[in-house]
């Protein structure tokens, strides 16, 4: 009897053992996958650390749908967006100003968006915002199109050359300031 309970026993566990899947573990560390990101440059409308008056982004999408943002100085972005040194969102090193056909000017002018005068400093420079420190309503209807729903919303990617060669059009530039 005891012979016949081990038999069954050893054969149940045959049985079981050969249904199951059988996992073959890879070699140590192989199990890891790189993680896929989409790169971009990006601008937000708000002060930095450091008293300026727009922050230069490089920002992230992960395949896995996290985000994430790199704050880098507006030299860095320029060098980096003319190809002149590595960049994530760069990596052919183009010279995107020459491919979009972007004045590297229009930089100097992106605060005037947001502020009404320049934020910073004693003298005061007009912006073109007509609210205190903001857009109007009026005025953030116009950013809406470059994925703009609150002033320190980010702007990037495909948006971010629209709304650098809309802020480069003197035509945008006064009905903007009408608003």
């Amino acid at each position: 009897m005891i012979r016949k309970t081990v038999l069954f026993i050893i054969l149940f566990f045959c049985v079981l053992v050969s249904n199951s899947q059988v996992i073959i573990p890879k070699e140590r560390g192989s199990h890891e996958e790189p993680v896929f990101a989409k790169h971009y440059f990006g601008i937000r409308l708000v002060p930095t650390a450091q008293s300026k008056a727009v922050t230069y982004i490089i920002y992230s999408f992960f395949y896995d749908s996290t985000k994430n943002y790199q704050v880098i100085t507006k030299h860095e972005f320029m060098s980096q967006f003319s190809g002149g040194i590595d960049s994530k969102a760069n990596p052919e090193g183009k010279n995107l100003f020459n491919e979009y056909k972007i004045d590297p000017r229009v930089f100097e002018h992106l605060w005037k968006v947001r502020y009404p005068e320049y934020p910073f400093g004693k003298d005061k420079i007009p912006g073109w915002a007509g609210g205190n420190f903001i857009p109007s309503k009026a005025q953030m209807k116009m950013l809406k199109p470059f994925g703009v729903n609150h002033p320190a919303d980010m702007i990037y990617g495909d948006s971010l050359i629209s709304f650098l060669r809309s802020v480069s059009d003197a035509g945008w530039v006064n009905r903007y300031k009408a608003q």
